[in-house]
């Protein structure tokens, strides 16, 4: 093989799928470092104000992935879980509190305590029905207030009433409120027509009806039925802000042989209060749980000596006590066939890597524990070939810097550039031996690596070579090998310089 050659070898147009798959991919990485750094802000150490804004965009940035999901077709990564209103209402009134604040006039939710759980849909759609109607009220309720009003008409329906104090609905405009792109005709104000039709879809989706009237005494309202469960438990009213999951009582053995990925998740189970073991390889990890007692296991998939694979097998074929222990898997890899194969082990969840976050971290160890096996997984694609592989987000790489502070992100770069240069040469050598094997275990490491510094490009890249890797597709493989080899010297040179 001739790096020339590789480097000129053309790769064919990238479908509008893979395309999508790209966009996709790119865009999760990116909100997986927003979200991560967010959740790493110590939100204590901050004044009121300030620590209500970076709950109101964790919030925000929260939404966007969950729109992400939809907008690429990737729906089956979405909760389907029983909706806590008020709890999923306070979320949407922190994020629109600086708008109201801004326009002089005031959000209001009138809620009881604890009421009823809308029954099992995703809580997307209810975001978007009640964004698109405090939207509406926004535009053309002149300025007057809002509220948001849950009424528990029984234990099986709730009635949502979103009202302002505007000019109200014109009786023509009423007869085809909900139509596709319908407009108040007396209206000049811009608007596309889409807002309440989408609402009518999404309230229909989850089993519900709506309506549209005007007040007795003006104003409009649009009021909404849906199907409501009653609760089993009585849990405590969700609390303003960010709160991280508290994990203190947990021992947590930490199977992981990437360096980097310790640092990133120890630093994060530091944060959560969690005692934590590290094992650096499966051996280690056996090891470990024969001479000690652990709450549970975040194990990764690929290590050396014994894979993760091998160590779920070996553990719940035991007749030791740790041989029904919870057991995680972290791994890069989510796709259909990887999740079964982890599964199929003994796996009692799976979370992705990148982690999107502290929080996201903390809520699928807690869910995973109460039995819990839904958490949303990043469904990598394959790189664009003329895309700037050695390109590095400096959004995500300046929240890393901020977060962790000077010390702990020094030994955390210092690491990654080892890391990098040992897969440039893995990767090399492998190239010059054909040695397939070497260009999947340099190529997996590389997904972890370059997504903890937002490189999100050589991410991809390294992901669609592991992938040619073990299809064997030696023309696309070298080519993705020469990308990220040059694409390692890029991120070398971003790291050294920034």
């Amino acid at each position: 093989m001739n790096k020339e050659a590789a480097i000129t070898h053309k790769e064919d147009s990238l479908s509008h799928s893979e395309l999508a798959a790209v966009i996709s991919h790119d865009l999760m990485s990116a909100l997986a470092g927003v979200t991560s750094g967010l959740d790493l802000i110590d939100t204590e150490a901050l004044d009121e104000e300030s620590a209500a804004q970076i709950a109101r965009v964790r919030g925000s940035a929260k939404m966007l992935r969950e729109m992400v999901y939809i907008a690429f077709g990737n729906t089956e990564e979405l909760s389907n879980d029983n909706i806590d209103i008020p709890e999923e209402l306070f979320i949407i009134e922190d994020i629109w509190a600086v708008q109201a604040r801004a326009k002089g006039f005031n959000l209001r939710l009138d809620c009881q305590e604890n009421p009823p759980l809308l029954q099992s849909t995703d809580k997307v759609s209810f975001h978007r029905i009640i964004n698109n109607l405090i939207n509406n009220s926004f535009k053309y309720g002149n300025g007057s207030d809002i509220t948001v009003r849950v009424i528990c008409e029984s234990d099986a329906q709730i009635r949502i009433d979103v009202t302002d104090q505007g000019p109200g609905f014109s009786e023509k405009f009423l007869t085809r409120i909900f139509e596709y792109g319908s407009r108040n005709p007396e209206d000049v104000r811009s608007g596309s027509g889409l807002g309440l039709y989408i609402v009518k879809t999404l309230v229909t989706s989850m089993g519900g009806q709506i309506s549209a009237h005007n007040a007795e005494h003006g104003g409009a309202v649009v009021s909404m039925t849906f199907p409501a469960i009653e609760r089993r438990s009585n849990p405590s009213r969700a609390s303003k802000g960010n709160v991280l999951p508290d994990l203190r009582n947990l021992n947590i053995l930490l199977a992981e042989d990437n360096v980097t990925n310790q640092l990133v998740v120890t630093q994060m189970l530091q944060r959560l209060g969690a005692q934590y073991t590290i094992a650096s390889d499966g051996v280690e990890a056996l090891e470990l749980l024969k001479k000690n007692t652990f709450d549970m296991v975040l194990l990764d998939i690929e290590m050396p000596r014994k894979s993760g694979l091998e160590v779920l097998r070996e553990v719940r074929a035991s007749s030791e006590d740790y041989a029904n222990l919870p057991i995680i898997a972290l791994t890069a890899y989510v796709m259909l066939e990887h999740r079964n194969r982890i599964f199929d082990a003994g796996a009692d969840g799976l979370i992705a890597k990148p982690i999107e976050g502290i929080a996201a971290l903390g809520n699928a160890i807690l869910g995973y524990l109460n039995g819990r096996t839904e958490m949303p997984v990043v469904v990598s694609g394959p790189s664009h070939p003329e895309r700037d592989v050695g390109m590095v987000d400096s959004e995500i790489f300046n929240d890393l810097k901020n977060v962790m502070g000077p010390d702990a992100v020094q030994s955390l770069l210092d690491n990654v550039c080892a890391d990098l240069r040992r897969i440039q040469t893995d990767l090399i050598d492998a190239e010059v031996d054909n040695d397939l094997s070497k260009v999947r275990m340099a190529s997996h490491t590389l997904v972890a690596v370059a997504g903890s510094v937002g490189a999100t490009n050589l991410q991809a890249c390294a992901q669609t070579l592991n992938s040619a890797a073990k299809n064997e597709d030696f023309s696309k493989r070298q080519s993705l090998s020469m990308q990220c080899i040059d694409g390692i010297n890029s991120v070398l040179e971003y790291i050294s310089s920034a």
